[in-house]
Parts: C-alpha cells; sequence; structure tokens
C-alpha cells in the first residue's frame, strides 16, 4: 500500500471529510433556523405594534368623548384641546392600523366595520361643541352608545390581536428552542469531532515524535559511526606511520581516548618471556586493575574472546581486578594472526554498562592494535634482518655508514665532537685454525654482546666485517671516546671463554681511534685515519690503542 494511499485510510482523513461535507448543511440550517426565529419575532413585534395602537386608536376615541362632555359640562375652552388633538391623531391611527393588518381579512373587516362608528362619534362630538344641545343628557346618552360601539370593535380587535400574539409567542418560543437544540447539537457535535481529530492527531503526533526520535537517534548513531571511522581511519594511518612500537602506542592512547567512552582503559601487552602481562599505555581515570598479571588472571587470554563482568549480576571476574564492586569492565584479546600480543581492558565505574556499540568499536580497535603490533614487529624483524649483522646482532656495515654518515652531519651543524672506533680482534684467524669455526663464531657473538651492553644510549655498535667492529660515539669529546675504547680493550681482555668444556685462552683486541673534525670531515676519511691507527696499534705489539695521525687528516 503506497504512503498517500495510507494517508487516505487514516480516521482522521475521514473526520476531515466528514467535518467538511457537513459544515456546509449544518450552516445552511443554522441559517434557516434563525430566519425562522428572527421572521416570528418580527411578527410578534408587529402584533404588538398593531395592539399598541389600537390602545392608541381607543384613548384618542375616548379622549374626543371626554373633551365633549367637558365641554358641554364646564363650559370652557381648554377642554377643546385634547378634542382637537384627538381629531387629528385618529385618522392617522386608522391609516397605520390599516397597514398594519393588511395581510389580515378579519382585521380589516373590523377596520371597515369601526370606521363610520368612529366617524358617528367624533361627528357628533363636533356639532355638540359647536352648537350645544338642549338635552345635554340624552346627547350624552346617544354619545356613550357610539363609544361603546367603538369599544366593543376595539376589544374584538384585541381580542384578535391577543389570540395572534400567543400563538406567534409560542411558535417563537418553539422556534427558539428549535436553534438551541440545534446549537447544541452543532456544539456537541463539533466538541466530538474535535475530541476525535485531537485524538486522532495526537496520536499522529506521537507516532511522528518516534518516527523523529528514531529518526534522529539513527543520524546520530550514523554521524557517530562516521566519526568513528574517520578517527578509525586516521588512527591507521598515523600507525601505519610509525617506526616503533612507542609511537605506535602513543597513537592508540590518544585515539582510545577519544573513540570509547569509558571511564578507564589500558592496553595491557606481553613480555619478550609471554609469562607475564604488563600495562603498556592506559587512559582515563585510573583502572581497578593490576599493573603486570599472570596470563591466567584473564578470562579474556584463558578463552581467546571477550569477557564482560558485571558488579550487579554475579558474573565472573577477572582475578587482575583488585576491586570488584562497583563497576563494569570488558576485556578483549590483542590476537594477530593467531598470536595473543596482550589484551584490551575497560572499565565503567558505578556499574554503567558499556553499550553494544562502545563494545563494537572496542572490537574493532582491538583488531586495528593487533594489526598495528602485528605489523610494526613485522617491519623491526625486517629491519634487523637488513640492518643488522646475524651472527653478533650488531649493526652491520651498511647500517654503520649510513649512520655514520648522518651522525658527522649532525656534529657539523651543531659543532659538537664525534668519536670513531676500529677495533679488531687479534689473532683471529689463529684462533680459528686452532679452536675451529665454530669457536670463532662463539667469540664473535661475546665479542658483539659485550660491545652492545657496554654502549651508551645514542651510541652505535657495528660489526664491520670478519673480526672487525665500529663504534660510532656521537657528541663524544676525544677523552671520553679514549677512556671508553680502554674500558671495552680491557673488558675483551678479561674474557674467559670455553667451547664444549675447552678453554679458549687469552682473547684481545687493537684499537683505532679518530675524531672529527680533528681526523676528517666525511665519514671515509675517519674511517681511513681509524683504520691506519689501527694497523699502527697492531704493529705495536697488539691490546692497544692508537690514534689516528693529525696530519693524515
Amino acid at each position: 500500500m503506497s504512503p498517500r494511499l495510507k494517508a487516505f485510510l487514516k480516521p482522521q482523513f475521514f473526520a476531515f471529510v466528514f467535518a467538511m461535507a457537513m459544515v456546509p448543511a449544518l450552516f445552511m440550517l443554522l441559517q434557516r433556523s434563525t430566519n425562522e426565529l428572527v421572521d416570528s419575532r418580527r411578527l410578534v413585534e408587529h402584533t404588538y405594534t398593531v395592539l399598541n395602537r389600537l390602545d392608541l386608536l381607543r384613548l384618542d376615541i375616548e379622549g374626543v368623548e371626554t373633551a365633549r362632555r367637558g365641554y358641554l359640562i364646564m363650559h370652557q375652552e381648554q377642554y377643546l384641546q385634547p378634542f382637537y388633538f384627538a381629531k387629528q391623531r385618529i385618522p392617522e391611527d386608522l391609516s397605520t392600523l390599516q397597514t398594519l393588518t393588511k395581510d389580515n381579512r378579519s382585521q380589516q373587516a373590523h377596520l371597515t366595520a369601526i370606521m363610520p362608528i368612529i366617524d358617528e362619534l367624533v361627528t357628533t362630538a363636533g356639532n355638540n361643541i359647536a352648537i350645544p344641545p338642549h338635552d345635554a343628557v340624552a346627547s350624552m346618552t346617544h354619545a356613550k352608545a357610539i363609544l361603546d360601539r367603538a369599544r366593543q370593535m376595539i376589544e374584538r380587535m384585541q381580542v384578535e390581536e391577543n389570540r395572534l400574539l400567543t400563538s406567534r409567542s409560542l411558535a417563537t418560543e418553539q422556534k427558539l428552542y428549535n436553534l438551541k437544540l440545534l446549537l447544541w447539537g452543532m456544539s456537541i457535535g463539533f466538541i466530538f469531532l474535535l475530541i476525535i481529530l485531537f485524538v486522532s492527531m495526537y496520536r499522529e503526533i506521537i507516532e511522528r515524535r518516534r518516527v523523529e526520535l528514531g529518526l534522529i537517534e539513527s543520524q546520530a548513531f550514523n554521524e557517530m559511526t562516521v566519526y568513528n571511522l574517520s578517527l578509525m581511519s586516521e588512527m591507521t594511518s598515523l600507525l601505519q606511520a610509525c617506526s616503533n612500537t612507542e609511537e605506535s602506542l602513543d597513537v592508540i592512547r590518544q585515539f582510545a581516548a577519544r573513540l570509547l567512552s569509558v571511564d578507564a582503559g589500558v592496553l595491557y601487552l606481553f613480555r619478550e618471556s609471554r609469562n607475564q602481562v604488563e600495562a603498556s599505555i592506559n587512559w582515563g581515570a585510573p583502572a581497578k586493575s593490576e599493573v603486570i598479571f599472570q596470563p591466567d588472571d584473564c578470562w579474556a587470554l584463558r578463552r581467546g574472546e571477550e569477557h564482560r563482568f558485571d558488579a550487579g549480576h554475579n558474573s565472573l571476574a577477572c582475578k587482575h581486578l583488585y576491586h570488584d564492586d562497583d563497576i563494569f569492565s570488558l576485556c578483549i584479546p590483542i590476537v594477530a594472526q593467531g598470536n595473543v600480543l596482550g589484551v584490551l581492558h575497560l572499565e565503567n565505574h558505578g556499574t554503567l554498562e558499556i553499550s553494544s556499540v562502545e563494545r563494537n568499536i572496542a572490537v574493532n580497535l582491538a583488531s586495528q592494535i593487533a594489526l598495528a603490533l602485528a605489523s610494526i614487529k613485522l617491519r623491526d624483524t625486517l629491519r634487523n634482518l637488513s640492518v643488522r649483522d646475524p651472527l653478533t646482532g650488531l649493526f652491520n656495515r651498511r647500517y654503520m655508514e649510513e649512520s655514520l654518515h648522518r651522525e658527522i652531519a649532525t656534529a657539523q651543524r651543531k659543532s659538537r665532537p664525534l668519536g670513531l672506533v676500529i677495533l679488531d680482534l687479534d689473532h683471529f684467524k689463529k684462533f680459528n685454525d686452532t679452536f675451529g669455526h665454530d669457536a670463532g663464531d662463539m667469540l664473535l657473538r661475546e665479542v658483539g654482546a659485550l660491545l652492545a651492553k657496554n654502549s651508551r644510549a645514542g651510541d652505535i655498535a657495528c660489526r664491520f666485517g670478519g673480526e672487525e667492529f665500529v663504534m660510532i660515539y656521537p657528541e663524544a669529546p676525544p677523552e671520553m671516546v679514549q677512556e671508553l675504547a680502554n674500558q671495552l680493550r680491557q673488558l675483551i681482555y678479561a674474557l674467559q671463554l670455553q667451547h664444549y668444556g675447552r678453554s679458549l685462552g687469552q682473547v684481545s683486541a687493537s684499537f683505532g681511534l679518530a675524531f672529527f673534525p680533528a681526523h676528517g670531515s666525511s665519514g671515509e676519511e675517519l674511517l681511513r685515519n681509524a683504520d691506519k691507527a689501527l694497523y699502527r696499534a697492531k704493529a705495536a705489539g697488539r691490546n692497544r690503542l692508537e690514534i689516528a695521525d693529525a696530519g693524515n687528516s
């Protein structure tokens, strides 16, 4: 069913159509009833007007008779004024009554009959006033008889009008009652219709509000999803650009705090020994979890899947939680290519549950973290293979040459000193011939470990080739370089090595030293001069240090 058809079938639509159909009919009926009431009231007013005019006519003819009698008895002119006034108004009264009763044949007949009587009364009164009669009593008796006849006719007309008044008043009251009923009916109908419309519109508003809220929530969810995807994409891009684990952990900390609306978060990673998990980064409030714990202390690591804990629902708490009275926690293992790297631990304090949206984001974040850490680990492995000597673990010759070039440029830019040491194991060929190549390899590994262990932060230990090693000392003055080199010589001389229970004898090394800028401004010059100093140390009896000749720079 189409949306438009559904709109037509809604109750408020039918109510609206019904109202639109009924309104003209109801208003026509109301207008008709109103007009009838107005006409009925007009007829009642008309009847009252007729009765009023009949009263005036009666008063006027009585005034004629009263004036005649007063004049005849008192013979004073003042009694003639009412006579003349009544005589003047009587024709007007009769004319008005004829006009008012023109649609009433009965009243017209009464008027026709009364007019000669009134004329006779007025004429008789006028004659008596002009020529007073000799017999006043007889004249009064005759005039009274005429007046009584006129009164009787007027009374008949009044009775007729009162009858009409009663009939018309009843009709008016009935019409008024009908109009009130119609108005009440219309009011109740409209109220009922308004109630129906109100209920329908209220339901429609509630439904639309529900739909709008759903759309708003959906829009907010979509916006949040787009925002999270944008953050996740930005984080992934930054993680791909990270050159080591420390940089990647810093990126993860910043973006995890923006992606996850939780009270506390911790990223645990396995130590190299794989027997402990240690907190690498954290954000938010202090987590109620141990900094270091055994892998078996976390259900997520034991099961290989996410584990939720709710303090209010008797769920299992991980042992690394040291305060689990009022928290909701979520642990998600960090797994890359089947290898568990650690666990992502999230907390909400106060038993506020971590929503499903947050859990989905956390799972995606854990996947991205796993991929990033695995990628960095693979990158480090490949990089080590390309820059490390596989036997000793020291940097190889290519990395040494690149580093020397870089460090000389830095020293030149900052006007800082730099020391270069080449050391060569004494009589190494004879050592190999005597003890074998396995023992020779073991000696090289031991010397490499010794150089790495006794290097400062920033120093670069390399295997130059064969039994030769190179040490680069950035920002080290010549005196310090000599001291460090002599310490290495003594440590090598102090080595007591055995191979399959067989002592390998005394080991020593000769050292050639060169300094920037005294012995050269390029890596090639420093290497060449240090190598010459090394050969002088060999020629001078070995197990000693020689410094490059300044004249060779």
